[in-house]
This record gives structure tokens, C-alpha cells and sequence, in this order.
């Protein structure tokens, strides 16, 4: 095996190891930050999916590019969901001020 075949399997692993934190967290339904929430289980699903499709082509066709994708897509997706999750709990605690006053 030369440096490139070891490198390639180790970032699938790793990949994979990503995709596998996922998982768990479904199953469990508990992550770092306490209980799931209501719809965070689909996104943990589709985290996981797009890990997972990237380990799957990579190996498939033998080239690394398909893990990158997998994983930056992934963490687009995640960090969009995040920060649409803080901008509608702003609006919501906007909108409760409103109907406070």
C-alpha cells in the first residue's frame, strides 16, 4: 500500500466516525447540549446521510473529493440550520415583547 491508499482510508474513517457521532445521538436521542428537540432528530438523519453519502462514493469510485463534499456540505447544512434556528427564536422573542406591552 503506498501513502495515498492509507491516507484515503484514513480520512474515511474519520468520515465515518462523524457520520457514526450522528447515529448515536438518534438512537439515544441525546446530544452534547441535552435532550433532542423536536425536529433535531431530522437534522441529526440528514447529517448523517450526507456523511454517509460521502464515504459511500468515495469508496466506491476510489477518490477522495467525495468525502470533502460530503463533509462541507454537511457543515453548510448544519450551521444554516443553526442560524436560522437563532433568527426565528429572535423573531418569536420579539414578537412575545410585543404582545407583553
Amino acid at each position: 500500500m503506498d501513502i495515498k491508499t492509507i491516507i484515503f482510508w484514513i480520512a474515511v474513517v474519520i468520515v465515518a466516525c462523524l457520520g457514526l457521532r450522528h447515529l448515536i445521538t438518534i438512537i439515544i436521542r441525546v446530544s452534547s447540549t441535552g435532550p433532542l428537540k423536536s425536529g433535531q432528530r431530522l437534522c441529526h438523519a440528514t447529517s448523517l446521510l450526507l456523511l454517509c453519502g460521502g464515504c459511500i462514493a468515495a469508496i466506491y469510485y476510489r477518490i477522495w473529493w467525495p468525502l470533502l463534499v460530503g463533509t462541507l456540505s454537511e457543515s453548510i447544512f448544519r450551521n444554516s440550520v443553526i442560524k436560522s434556528g437563532e433568527i426565528v427564536s429572535k423573531q418569536e422573542s420579539v414578537g412575545r415583547k410585543d404582545v407583553i406591552r
